[in-house]
């Protein structure tokens, strides 16, 4: 019981780490800056947290709630399954968040952005990320 309250306690220290560092206006200040863009967001945050950027066509989508207007979405799924869209905290102030092992965040999820089965995983995030004037260390293991 005790490994399990730890591994909740460190998920939700985790899940802490990824809302701060994903309301943060200066790291995600929009506008014309390239963060006015959910793909540059969503990479941001693979670089720094690890994980992929997944995205889709709102036509290929259509009961996602997201991307409608702008036909289409990206955001972040870390390795250890938080989906983080700070685009979506920027633009319309949903929270940045959500933990893909929690069933109310798992229905939450589904209707923001569609069945899982409908995103796919954009490449090279590399090339996008390199003009960025912000600095962001690639996670190291062991570390948040």
């Amino acid at each position: 019981m005790g490994e399990v309250n730890s591994n909740s306690a460190a998920r939700q220290q985790r899940r802490s780490r990824l809302l701060r560092f994903a309301r943060n206006e200066r790291i995600f200040p929009g506008g014309e800056h390239e963060t006015g863009n959910c793909t540059a967001c969503a990479r941001i945050i693979t670089r720094r947290f690890g994980g992929d950027v997944r995205g889709y066509y709102h036509a290929d989508n259509p009961t996602a709630r997201v991307g409608e207007t702008e036909y289409g979405h990206d955001f972040a799924v870390t390795a250890d399954r938080f989906l983080v869209d700070p685009w979506l905290y920027h633009y319309y102030g949903e929270t940045p968040v959500l933990d893909m092992d929690v069933p109310a965040d798992r229905v939450e999820i589904a209707a923001r952005y569609g069945p899982e089965e409908n995103w796919k995983t954009m490449p090279g995030w590399e090339e996008h990320i390199e003009g960025s004037r912000y600095q962001v260390r690639p996670a190291q293991h062991g570390r948040g």
